[in-house]
């Protein structure tokens, strides 16, 4: 069954533009039956006291369920790389049992990874005080790929207005650069110096000693690694500022993702998660305004997933020299982003 729903997703091999995209054909559905198997594996799993972050593949297979998600990650993987998926029973359970619930269906796409020094494997999107990561602020965040392979967000509550989530394929973006402006792929492919923000392991440069590449192929697979806050406080910190032709470079690229054609814009809606594969998609979020009530304030999980086995990547993609070999950021307690 795994391999008739590889088999049969769609291969992007070029990308894909916004303009092809419609929500409903990336969007799946939870049926009814696959609901009640959620029920029941959290039954068990709250009679076992299991901690919602320990929650495995092991801890959450049914058979209503497997083949069905076997299914979501081949579309995922080898599909355009965004999908939708709705009907999250977040009404249903408490804050706890539905982070389990999250955690459960992501472990079918891969293992959780840690998201942050603080070793956080699922990560609260929200707005706080004194936040010390984009995606704990209001603000707009600009287009980026992530250290994971796989970023799966679930919308617990949305925000009163704004919010917007933005995609585009890095594929597409690729052969939009590589086709108009064939001079600036050396310095993409080149790469840049990146700030890795206080997280890194003690010993280890504030900033990579190596530079990440824009782009990088591994095994035939094209990976697009971008955040281009972390390139531009590198050059700040190291006293290199960016030459002329390097800014060109990255502003036409960051100009290419976002044209209109290109990028495909969505809100998600209380129970409605979206996984990406996060190096070949390029996301990105609107600056949003919460509610008063700190109980209807907006809330996504978030989740970075490690597949199995993972994605063939450049050694110089990761940000972060880790020494526990996965992808993400070790934790080290103490030691928080800054």
């Amino acid at each position: 069954m795994v391999m008739k729903a590889v088999a049969a997703a769609r291969r992007h091999p070029a990308g894909w533009l916004g303009a092809e995209l419609d929500r409903e054909a990336i969007t799946w559905n939870f049926t009814s039956v696959q609901l009640r198997a959620i029920d029941e594996l959290m039954e068990k799993l709250l009679r076992s006291g299991r901690p919602f972050d320990r929650v495995a593949r092991r801890d959450f297979s049914h058979p209503a369920l497997d083949d069905a998600l076997a299914e979501v990650l081949a579309r995922i993987k080898s599909g355009p790389g965004l999908l939708i998926m709705r009907g999250f029973p977040v009404d249903k359970y408490s804050a706890d049992e539905m982070q389990a619930v999250f955690c459960g269906i992501g472990s079918h796409f891969g293992h959780a990874v840690s998201q942050s020094a603080d070793g956080d494997y699922l990560g609260h999107v929200t707005n706080v005080e004194k936040a010390s990561r984009g995606y704990t602020t209001n603000r707009e965040l600009s287009l980026h790929t992530d250290s994971a392979e796989i970023v799966g967000l679930l919308c617990v509550r949305a925000a009163k207005e704004g919010g917007t989530s933005l995609y585009a394929s890095s594929l597409r973006v690729y052969d939009i650069v590589a086709r108009e402006h064939p001079e600036y792929m050396a310095a993409l492919k080149r790469g840049f110096y990146c700030h890795r923000r206080g997280e890194e392991a003690p010993g280890d440069d504030p900033v990579t000693p190596y530079r990440v590449p824009v782009y990088a192929t591994k095994d035939g697979l094209l990976s697009c690694r971008y955040v281009r806050g972390i390139i531009d406080r590198a050059a700040q910190v190291l006293g290199q500022p960016l030459s002329r032709f390097e800014r060109e470079a990255l502003d036409c690229f960051e100009a290419a993702a976002l044209r209109d054609e290109v990028r495909f814009e969505t809100r998600l809606e209380p129970g409605e998660a979206s996984f990406i594969n996060n190096y070949e998609i390029l996301h990105a979020r609107t600056a949003f305004t919460d509610w008063d009530h700190p109980a209807r304030k907006r809330l996504l999980y978030r989740l970075w997933l490690e597949g199995e086995p993972p994605r063939p990547l450049r050694r110089e993609i990761h940000l972060y020299q880790n020494r526990s070999g996965h992808m993400g950021v070790d934790p080290q307690p103490g030691r928080g982003p800054r």
